[in-house]
């Protein structure tokens, strides 16, 4: 049955669609919130989930269970929009004492470049040692690859392997501070 509901919506059936939409609206309200923890927020995140199986319904699968395609899609959206209001907190954090100081730009600045700055070296003590030592050499000491292989007896390719790796990781734990940073730019 849910089945040829699906197969329906993908034809644009608007009926199949209101029907599945109040078969698991609740359910998936209720799961969103195990993530979000605000009722608002859960209903937001599993009314856009529909709103884009809606606009995608040509795109919908039907080899796979749709409660399944909806539980995964909803905790997608729930951490997404988890990792967007950690990202609007901080930015906000960063707003609230910049206005406490008077919106000094150098005190906002100085905030800043402090907060990043211990970012980036409790990101640089978690990487392995092999690849923190590698990137510290190309990165503070200023070192060629082909230096680095030589000194370490390495190939060149491990050398630009492992600063990758480091680039991924400080990419990911800059990723929050690059919003706001953009943000006081556009000020």
């Amino acid at each position: 049955m849910e089945k040829e509901l699906v197969n329906k919506i993908k034809d644009g059936d608007q009926q199949a669609f209101e029907l599945l939409y109040r078969r698991y609206y609740k359910r998936m309200c209720v799961f969103a919130f195990k993530f979000l923890r605000q009722e608002d927020l859960a209903e937001e995140v599993v009314q856009e989930v529909f709103l884009n199986i809606w606009k995608n319904k040509a795109k919908i699968r039907t080899n796979t269970s749709f409660q399944s395609y909806l539980f995964q899609s909803v905790q997608n959206r729930s951490i997404n929009s988890l990792e967007h209001e950690k990202i609007k907190k901080n930015y906000a954090e960063v707003m609230m004492v910049a206005y406490q100081d008077g919106f000094n730009t150098e005190n906002t600045d100085s905030l800043l470049n402090q907060e990043l700055e211990q970012l980036v070296y409790s990101t640089l003590e978690n990487l392995p040692p092999k690849c923190r030592k590698i990137f510290i050499m190309s990165r503070f000491e200023g070192k060629k690859y082909k230096e680095i292989a030589d000194e370490l007896s390495i190939s060149v390719k491990t050398v630009e392997t492992q600063i990758g790796r480091a680039l991924s990781v400080f990419r990911k734990a800059l990723s929050a501070y690059l919003s706001v940073l953009l943000l006081m730019l556009v000020k």
